[in-house]
């Protein structure tokens, strides 16, 4: 079992998709005692289910959910910023509280006009999360504790991946891991289609697409091979992953994948304006 946080309470303003991924990853590694995990949800039936499911204290009253808590979690969506992290909720938070944020495109700069006073660290977190395989970049703020950097290391780490970053590459990193989910789905299910047309059944297609890319990643990370070595591993010369190669190189694959990044890029910079 990992090492425990060193925390008497730990709140979650929002408890939706991502904020459940957190705290299922933090309940199933025991990091801490559920019922010190306080959720802020925004229907009581959400609450209930929260509780039910994960042993946690779900409440409606966001202020009395950040009450006393050493870490304010902030798991709501950008758009919800300004109604969401009002006045009274910042002036419940305590005095000493960091405050670590998943919101996409909500800078620390604006989190800690927010909430005045209060270390921050912000977080590009991504989907597979839900299901303990995540990638988060950590961003600290200013003046963060190192034992608060250890923390979100933590919570995040058993939930997947972690890499510690500075503020300025999040934008990047949203690029790559944020957006990331979404290309690879594109990918294993073109490579499904592929398959199909070759003559697997569907649910066979998508099961082997699936896995080799899973597998290839986990090989990318667990041998610390440089992904360009371990495709010369299985690419014998004259051989048919060679042709296979080519023809994606052909129909410019490498190519795309430049292109999906900075087209993130430009549509980040582009809503910034808004």
């Amino acid at each position: 079992m990992a090492e425990k946080l060193n925390l008497k309470k730990l709140a979650f303003i929002g408890g939706g998709a991502m904020g459940e991924a957190i705290i299922k990853g933090i309940t199933r590694a025991g990091l801490m005692d559920p019922a010190a995990i306080f959720v802020g949800a925004h229907r009581q039936e959400r609450a209930d289910y929260l509780h039910d499911t994960y042993g946690v204290t779900a409440l409606i009253d966001n202020a009395e959910v950040v009450k006393n808590a050493e870490m304010v979690v902030l798991a709501i969506k950008p758009q919800m910023v300004d109604s969401a992290l009002d006045k009274t909720l910042a002036a419940a938070v305590d005095r000493n509280a960091v405050i670590l944020s998943i919101m996409g495109s909500v800078t620390i700069e604006k989190i800690a006009n927010i909430f005045k006073g209060h270390a921050v660290i912000r977080t590009m977190p991504n989907t597979p999360l839900a299901v303990g395989a995540g990638m988060t970049a950590i961003a600290p703020g200013d003046n963060v504790p190192d034992a608060a950097v250890q923390t979100a290391l933590k919570i995040f780490g058993c939930c997947g991946e972690t890499l510690l970053i500075q503020e300025k590459d999040i934008e990047a990193v949203t690029a790559v891991s944020g957006c990331g989910p979404g290309y690879v789905y594109v990918l294993i299910d073109a490579l499904a289609d592929a398959g199909v047309m070759a003559g697997l059944p569907r649910a066979a297609a998508i099961k082997l697409a699936a896995q080799t890319f899973a597998g290839s990643g986990k090989m990318v990370l667990e041998t610390g091979q440089h992904p360009a070595v371990l495709r010369d591993m299985v690419t014998s010369p004259g051989g048919t992953t060679i042709a296979g190669i080519k023809a994606l190189e052909n129909g410019a694959v490498r190519g795309a994948m430049y292109n999906a990044v900075q087209a993130v890029l430009d549509r980040s910079e582009a809503l910034k304006k808004h």
